[in-house]
This record gives structure tokens, C-alpha cells and sequence, in this order.
């Protein structure tokens, strides 16, 4: 509990430091607009989270070639000298962070303006400058200094959270995590080498009831299937109707003994049975959202798999988690089944998620592993009689 009262006095000293502006030194403005340079996977996903939650905001994506010039999630690619003449008082976004970022910027910052460089910020910065609390960019909650955590309504429930987490390597991530909200900080992060969702804190069973929320394209029971996982059902939930249909492909082309276990659902996963709105992006990010276009029916766990008894759960369902879990809460308690629950689509998923799991189970363990440096949290939240050996 040292590191977390640390990390919370260092919070203190700098709380009121509250805006971009100060921290920054920035006179930026939303109708200035965004570069993002250069055209890597980071913007590929800032593209499409900028164009869902802040859409009036004007949009360049930059690159270094002339031709041909590269289209990332529909946007095409400018020079760098093109996009600096087309927004001149733009923020100039680096899609990378640590020593990347520093390379980037004195590769750029010859053909840019004073005041472009002066705007020159990283990827996960970008929630700095966006209103804080907007319903709208709450998806950018993950990447800017929050003081929820340090709220005094929250903080008992960082700590509570904190204290579940009883390895070593779960209370390293968990302090870098705080350490990035709190602090805005790139301290290390302790990043996992094993198949995200298939850590070894827990066994594997040769006959596992898989239900995967989130199932995208079928990539997470290709990792499964590629980990030597065995199974007797597999079910997947997945709205967005183009990765459906990459999934019910993926699922088309496995062996035919696969087929009858088999069970694809085209919804939503979440408290209760409705038709909800939906960005269908046909990507990882497709989220619920009350401004989208399509709509797709939401279904709850309990109801959806009433007398399945699954073995393990997964949840990536980008920051509907928890109604998906509240959802579940009856065959969760009956089945017991091995939890993976994404923990970083909103910062307070980071202590919510697992003490609401806490609620529901009490005799689980809890591990967290990072993925990836700037998002990627899992929390696996673990009956005792499913543990690894090496944990119990």
C-alpha cells in the first residue's frame, strides 16, 4: 500500500495543474484541428476513435512519401508539408511514444512552423486536450490525466482493488497503470509475452466451454486453438455485422468435427435485452454508442446461455464490461467459470471491474497483466480449483 499512498501524495503536489494549456504551453483550439503522423496502426485507431467521438474536429493524416499516397481507415495520407499548410495552427500528433517519439520529431520538426512544433504532442496525449467529462470523448478517458482515481469517493476503491491483486507482477502493473492516469506518466510497463487472455494463472481444462464476448474476426479462439486449447463449446457474441461475417467465415473454414461446437451470436452482450445504437466500423473498435447508426439487439449472459455452464469467459467488448458482467452475474455465480475482462476502456474499469467481480465471487484470485505499454489491461479473476500450481 506504500506505492499506491506514493503515487497518490505525487498526484497531490501536482492537482492543480488542471489544464493542456498550462501543462502543455499550448494555444490550441478544437477547430484547429489534428495531424497525425505517420500512418501506423496507433493512428489507424486514433482515426477511428476521432471520428466517432469528436467528428467536427478537422482530420489529417501525414506521411513522408509522395506517392502513392497511403489511405488508413479511409483518410488519405498528405506530405507533411501538404498537412502543415492545410491546418497551420494544427495539433501535430506522433503516433508513438518514448524514444520512437523523440526520433519522429527531429525527423519532422524541420518542415513544420514554430507554433506546429510548439503543438507537438504524443498519441496518448491527445485526451489532454478534449473536454474532460464530455459523454462524447469518453473514449479518450484511458489516455488523459484523470483524478478519478483520487477522488475521495474512488480512492478507498483503488486501494480495495489493489489489495485483490496479490503477485508481485499484478501490483507492478497495477501501480504503472495508476502511475499513466494519475501522473501522465511513461514509467515502465511490465508487459506480458504469453497470448493475451491465455495466461498461465490459471489451467486450461480439456474440455472448455468458451464464451467469448467481443469475437471480433475469430482471433481470440485462433489463439486459443493455437495455445492447444480443447473444446466442447465455443460461443461467440459479436454485433458488428462485417467482423460477423469475417467470423462466421473463420468458423466455415475449421474442421469439420468443430462444427456442432460451434455457436454464433450476432449481438450485443449486455444488463439487459434491448435494441441499442452501434458504431459498426468493422474493426477491433466498434463500440455501442447512443450517436450511431446502426442498431443491433443487446442480449444478457443468463439469458442467452440459459443451461450452458461455461468454463471461460472472456470480455473485450470496448467499455461495456460491466453491464455485459451484470448482466451474467447468475451464471457467473453457478458456472464458476476462469474470467478474462479487458480493464482499460475506461479508467475506472482498472478497481471496478474486479471489485465487482469481488461481489459476485468471493473466493477468486485476481491477476492483471498488460499487453501492451499503452492499453491492452487484462484482469483474470480465478475460482481456487482452476489455479495454476504455481499460484496456489
Amino acid at each position: 500500500m506504500t506505492t499506491i499512498k506514493t503515487i497518490f501524495d505525487l498526484h497531490e503536489g501536482i492537482k492543480f495543474e488542471s489544464s493542456a494549456r498550462s501543462r502543455f504551453g499550448s494555444l490550441w483550439k478544437p477547430e484547429d484541428g489534428i495531424i497525425l503522423y505517420p500512418p501506423n496502426g496507433n493512428a489507424r485507431d486514433y482515426i477511428t476513435l476521432l471520428k466517432i467521438t469528436v467528428p467536427d474536429i478537422p482530420l489529417i493524416l501525414c506521411d513522408d512519401a509522395r506517392s502513392p499516397m497511403e489511405t488508413v481507415s479511409g483518410l488519405r495520407a498528405h506530405t507533411v508539408s501538404e498537412a502543415a499548410s492545410i491546418l497551420p495552427h494544427a495539433l501535430f500528433v506522433l503516433c508513438a511514444t518514448g524514444d520512437k517519439a523523440s526520433e519522429l520529431f527531429a525527423h519532422v520538426a524541420p518542415q513544420l512552423s514554430a507554433t506546429q512544433i510548439n503543438n507537438m504532442i504524443t498519441f496518448r496525449q491527445i485526451g489532454e486536450f478534449l473536454p474532460v467529462g464530455d459523454r462524447k470523448t469518453r473514449a479518450f478517458d484511458v489516455y488523459r490525466k484523470t483524478f478519478l482515481a483520487a477522488s475521495s469517493r474512488n480512492r478507498k476503491k483503488v486501494e480495495a482493488a489493489f489489495n485483490l491483486f496479490e503477485d508481485p507482477l499484478s501490483q507492478a502493473v497495477f501501480c504503472a497503470i495508476l502511475k499513466r492516469y494519475l501522473l501522465c506518466s511513461d514509467t515502465l510497463m511490465p508487459v506480458s509475452v504469453s497470448r493475451e487472455y491465455f495466461e498461465d494463472v490459471y489451467t486450461l481444462l480439456p474440455d472448455e466451454v468458451f464464451v467469448d464476448c467481443g469475437a471480433y474476426s475469430g482471433d481470440t479462439l485462433r489463439d486459443f486453438l493455437e495455445v492447444g486449447g480443447r473444446l466442447k463449446e465455443y460461443h461467440a457474441f459479436e454485433p458488428d455485422p462485417g467482423n460477423f461475417s469475417q467470423l462466421s467465415a473463420y468458423a466455415e473454414a475449421l474442421p469439420t468435427d468443430f462444427r456442432g461446437k460451434i455457436h454464433l451470436h450476432q449481438n450485443a452482450v449486455g444488463h439487459e435485452r434491448a435494441t441499442i445504437f452501434f458504431d459498426a466500423a468493422g474493426t477491433m473498435g466498434s463500440m455501442v454508442n447512443p450517436d450511431g447508426t446502426t442498431s443491433v439487439e443487446s442480449v444478457t449472459l443468463d439469458e442467452a446461455l440459459c443451461g450452458v455452464k461455461p468454463t471461460l469467459m472472456k470480455f473485450d467488448i470496448e467499455g461495456y464490461e460491466a453491464f455485459a458482467l451484470q448482466g451474467g452475474r447468475q451464471i457467473i455465480q453457478n458456472a464458476r467459470p476462469v474470467l478474462a475482462l479487458c480493464v482499460y476502456h475506461h479508467p475506472f474499469d482498472l478497481w471496478e471491474l474486479p471489485l465487482m467481480v469481488k461481489s459476485m465471487v468471493g473466493d477468486y484470485r485476481f491477476f492483471l497483466r498488460a499487453y501492451q505499454e499503452q492499453f491492452s489491461y487484462t484482469c483474470y479473476c480465478v475460482p481456487v480449483e482452476r489455479l495454476n500450481q504455481k499460484h496456489v
